[in-house]
């Protein structure tokens, strides 16, 4: 095949895939705005988020682990039933006019679970489906299938809380995990691991482990990883909780403006992700990744000034696109450089630092925009530009190809 569109697995996942992330962003949007207008408290939105990010963060790694003895797109599409369930129980309690903070904390938690089985699966899915050869624009199609949906979820939840009201669109947003569900669970891969019995607990525990040291070993692995986590634990959670913030004290407190606000950053990192398609290979992602960190550290700390919406608008796009343009070449780069045993240990570590740790950002952002949200914006910039200082200095990042 000389194009992953021609391939019809690759097509269901790409569907599924953009639909269940399409629902994911629909949901941090609602849930967000629900807790912020039921509570008034960032610190509610944190803790609602951290309860998401603990079990996300423990199991990450086992997800990814399951997904190299399990078929991986089987374990997405039950991850999907459990999101759905979990979304259309949100939606149940709002139509009978039922709020319980610890009912919400208890859900997201269980959230949480689902997630780390999601991710690692569908990531482990792909090179599975597709030809090494494939890999860059099968990514370049998967991704910008992504950032699509993050203009779209941000943006169409925002309109339809704003339109139509929460009960409702918690109700969609169970539809759109249903759909994208079934989408992958219409994949048929015609060799399926010849061991479909899950190991035991220790077993589990050692391949985990195999999997960090074979990451620890390859020192560009290592550092692109922990860069990548840094990224995400400085800036994921003032995009989310710290914008949803600023609009309610500066830009009049609409549902609809924080949701065009969120899909921003999708419009520039689909941009960005666009930029790839013609890009065979790059030399140095380790660097890529380095130059990231700068243009997100300062474009994160200048959020905290912002006082326009035009402004907020231009700085996001910014950062998506330099996100958008990065994440194909280092998802890309880490499924070339990995062997087809570790496929699933290795995205399991990619989703740990690039998504497990995101409700981690976003409780401390809470904690501290109840602070002083300005403060909260510039010591996240600050953060990042540290990161990007010290690893603008190591040897591995400069000669990694």
């Amino acid at each position: 095949m000389k194009h992953p569109l021609q391939n019809v697995n690759f097509r269901l996942l790409w569907l599924g895939q953009s639909l269940i992330l399409c629902a994911v962003q629909f949901w941090l949007v609602a849930l967000t705005w629900l807790v912020l207008q039921k509570t008034g408290s960032g610190t509610a939105i944190g803790t609602v988020l951290f309860a998401a990010a603990v079990p996300r963060a423990l199991l990450t790694l086992v997800g990814g682990a399951l997904s190299d003895r399990l078929p991986p797109d089987r374990v997405a599409t039950v991850a999907a039933a459990v999101n759905t369930l979990l979304v259309a129980s949100v939606a149940a309690l709002l139509w009978l006019n039922i709020f319980e903070l610890h009912y919400l904390i208890l859900i997201a938690a269980i959230f949480g679970i689902s997630d780390a089985f999601l991710y690692p699966a569908t990531l482990t899915t792909l090179p599975k489906l597709i030809d090494k050869s494939l890999l860059v624009q099968a990514n370049s199609l998967m991704q910008g299938g992504e950032q699509i949906t993050n203009v779209i979820g941000p943006a169409a939840a925002g309109i339809v809380i704003g339109a139509f009201g929460l009960p409702i669109a918690f109700t969609l947003n169970a539809v759109l995990f249903a759909v994208g569900g079934v989408f992958l669970s219409l994949i048929h891969q015609s060799e399926r691991q010849s061991e479909a019995i899950a190991p035991s607990v220790s077993h589990l525990l050692g391949e985990i482990m195999e999997g960090v040291r074979y990451a620890w070993r390859n020192a560009a692995i290592r550092i692109s990883l922990l860069i990548v986590a840094m990224l995400n634990l400085a800036t994921l959670g003032p995009l989310v909780v710290g914008v949803a913030k600023l609009v309610e004290l500066r830009f009049g407190g609409s549902a609809t403006t924080y949701g065009y606000l969120q899909a921003a950053f999708g419009v520039g990192a689909l941009i960005g992700v666009l930029a790839t398609s013609s890009i065979k290979s790059v030399r140095n992602p380790g660097l890529s990744l380095v130059l990231l960190s700068y243009g997100l550290g300062i474009g994160t700390a200048g959020l905290g000034f912002v006082q326009q919406q035009w402004m907020a608008y231009g700085v996001i796009i910014l950062m998506g696109l330099g996100g958008g343009f990065v994440g194909v070449i280092a998802v890309s780069w880490l499924q070339e450089q990995t062997g087809a045993a570790m496929q699933g240990r290795m995205m399991g570590l990619l989703t740990f630092t690039s998504v497990a740790l995101d409700p981690f950002s976003q409780a401390i952002s809470g904690f501290l925009m109840d602070i002083d949200l300005t403060l909260m914006f510039v010591i996240a910039g600050a953060t990042m530009l540290l990161t990007a200082i010290v690893t603008s200095f190591n040897r591995v990042i400069r000669s990694t190809t």
